[in-house]
């Protein structure tokens, strides 16, 4: 965008100015019919239209006498005659109007635009042959006007994605844990126990997201490791309960290795979180649904 200067009168435009208004004050006649004035705006946007009119006001005269011979006072209230006045305007700074006020309506109106910043400065001068009157106006250019910038539309809240399903080759995993969970563990503490595993197994994902756990088989150790610990946590019941789950589950995390589905990190965490999934979608079994113990 192209920087525009600021301009304000000089010391010689001030002092023409203040020539012009003791002139202005010394043909000032009190006795006069008449006086000018300008109405128009003292501040524009750059560009806008200004119009500036002449105030005409028409006075009266009231002439006072005194009789010498007698002494009384008598008082007579005469018009003058009103000539129509001639109007000059003058418009400073000259370099930077030129072109762009016109005079119309017989001197009655003027019309001026510019984008130029400053302080202009307009004077009329006006007579009707015997009176000379002279007075001005100040217009200050404040320049463009800046339009405050729309801030953009809020985003949108975000849609809730849904949660991935397990690849297809661990869906079987998800699958098994919940169906042999089910069919495998008879336990008091059911769901504690449940819930344990869950979150070795939420531990164990966590960590190899956060690069804690850098390799496929540490990441089989660590989960034996940890699911025993959380399971001995709880009761040496829950441990033996929980054995024929553990060489079970150990077969077919071996069977998907041979696959050579769990050749990588990644996949044994996927892994993992499939087992999750069926732990949680397993519910406990009723006892009236549990086999028998064995008879007598």
């Amino acid at each position: 965008m192209r920087k525009r200067k600021v301009l304000f009168l000089g010391r010689p435009y001030a002092l023409a100015a203040n020539v012009i208004l003791l002139l202005a004050a010394l043909t000032f006649n009190t006795s006069a019919a008449w006086q000018i004035a300008i109405d128009g705006p003292t501040e524009v946007r750059a560009g806008e239209l200004v119009i500036l009119s002449v105030e005409l006001e028409v006075r009266s005269e009231k002439l006072e006498v005194r009789s010498e011979e007698t002494g009384d006072d008598f008082s007579s209230t005469s018009h003058s005659s009103l000539l129509t006045p001639h109007y000059a305007w003058q418009v400073t700074p000259p370099e930077l109007v030129e072109g762009k006020y016109r005079v119309c309506d017989g001197g009655r109106t003027l019309v001026f635009a510019s984008r130029e910043v400053g302080c202009y400065h307009f004077i009329l001068a006006a007579s009707d042959g015997e009176t000379l009157q002279m007075v001005t106006h100040t217009l200050f250019n404040l320049g463009e006007q800046h339009k405050p910038i729309p801030l953009p539309p809020p985003d949108p809240e975000p849609q809730p994605q849904p949660q991935p399903e397990p690849p297809r080759e661990f869906q079987s995993l998800t699958d098994w844990a919940a169906q042999k969970t089910a069919s495998l563990v008879t336990s008091e503490f059911f769901v504690r126990e449940k819930a344990a595993l869950v979150e070795a197994l939420t531990e164990i994902t966590t960590r190899i997201r956060h690069g804690e756990i850098k390799t496929a088989e540490r990441a089989r150790v660590e989960m034996r490791v940890i699911t025993r610990k959380k399971l001995d946590a709880i009761s040496r019941r829950t441990t033996a309960a929980w054995l024929a789950w553990e060489t079970e589950l150990a077969r077919q995390l071996t069977q998907l290795e041979r696959e050579g589905k769990l050749d990588t990190l990644e996949q044994v965490r996927q892994a993992f979180d499939a087992i999750a999934d069926g732990l949680i979608a397993c519910e406990p079994i009723s006892k009236s649904q549990q086999p028998p113990q064995g008879g007598r």
